[in-house]
């Protein structure tokens, strides 16, 4: 494993220290939703990036590493670039002493119990962007490839050897994907972190009108959660064959799912889910379309995979399933975690019997 690989791992390691550090804040303080939401995003993110370690070790054509060139290169380069902005803009923010309180007072007023429904339809609006990640996979990672080797055919042969991107193009792609969701992932925990630990020199304090009441304190933002999710599931399953196919379905089904069981729900729901805010309209309405969803993105896939017509319709309903299972037992973790990451974990281990 070389220096960068260990570099980007110790990194991703060293935020999900933090985040247990933030954990064990937030239930000194009492904040137990937030203890143990923030707590299982940490253990999810060390469990998958600890089981990947073993995996490119287990495997030699892997070489041992995280990340290979030229995406090792490139995260590091961002890692440089992005910290001495955001710390700019922090400075920037404490600057405003004379501002502060009325800001404070101004986004204290905006602040709602419940979000209005125009607020919770552009948070699950901003979901839409993981549907990226399938781009890149199947389309747009194919493009980048064929980029690279042409700026190789410019250098000396000595390092287009070293920096060599040839085989298999899903291998490759997986990389990008992993490059992508890894930067989103550090630029969001570094912010969310000061958003919690130091809330006046957060310099993003708009977005916070887009958190729910009980996301406001010590627990992380949900597009954390999301981004957690992400990655997690990108680095345990992407390697394998199957794996791109059934990372994109279940992050698809998803965010459909959620979207559909939350403003329906919203909208139309009547009758309440015990003493919760969810109905059992909307939790239909999240496994019906989570389904046709995962069924249609099967079948836009089917260049890449072959499935059986079992399959097709069999693996989605189970996804469909564990959505609607999760979303009745209204967990304390974060939605945007639990179902990426169950219904990833279940439809990857059945589909080795089912495909």
């Amino acid at each position: 494993m070389n220096i960068l690989s260990i570099i980007i791992i110790c990194f991703f390691y060293v935020y999900a220290l933090i985040l247990i550090y933030i954990s064990i804040t937030a239930k000194k303080k009492g904040e137990i939703n937030a203890f143990i939401n923030n707590l299982a995003n940490a253990l999810i993110m060390i469990i998958s990036i600890t089981i990947n370690l073993v995996l490119i070790n287990f495997f030699s054509y892997l070489n041992g590493e995280f990340l290979l060139f030229p995406f090792n290169i490139l995260l590091i380069g961002f890692i440089v670039l992005y910290f001495p902005l955001f710390y700019f803009f922090t400075v920037k923010e404490k600057k405003k002493v004379k501002r502060r309180d009325q800001e404070r007072e101004n986004l204290k007023s905006s602040l709602f119990k419940e979000l209005p429904l125009k607020y919770e339809i552009y948070r699950k609006l901003t979901h839409l962007v993981v549907l990226g990640i399938i781009f890149f996979y199947f389309t747009l990672g194919f493009l980048v490839k064929n980029f690279f080797s042409y700026i190789l055919e410019f250098v000396p042969d000595f390092i287009s050897n070293i920096f060599h991107i040839g085989g298999d193009i899903m291998f490759f792609t997986q990389n990008l994907v992993i490059f992508l969701v890894g930067v989103s992932l550090i630029g969001l925990l570094t912010a969310d972190f000061i958003r919690i630990l130091t809330p006046d020199i957060y310099p993003l304090k708009p977005i916070n009108q887009l958190l729910r009441e009980n996301e406001l304190g010590m627990r992380i933002g949900p597009h954390i959660s999301m981004s957690i999710g992400c990655f997690s599931i990108i680095i345990l399953y992407g390697l394998a064959p199957i794996g791109p196919v059934i990372i994109c379905t279940s992050m698809t089904m998803s965010i459909f799912g959620d979207m559909a069981s939350n403003l329906i729900g919203k909208t139309i729901g009547k009758k309440k889910i015990r003493n919760t805010k969810k109905t059992y309209e909307g939790l239909f309405a999240g496994i019906i379309v989570a389904f046709f969803t995962g069924v249609l993105i099967f079948y836009l896939l089917r260049n890449f995979y072959v499935f059986s017509i079992y399959a097709l319709f069999s693996i989605p309903l189970i996804g469909a399933i564990i959505l609607g299972l999760i979303d009745y037992l209204d967990l304390k973790i974060d939605d945007n975690l639990s179902y990426n990451f169950c219904i990833s974990t279940v439809l990857f281990f059945i589909s080795i019997f089912l495909i």
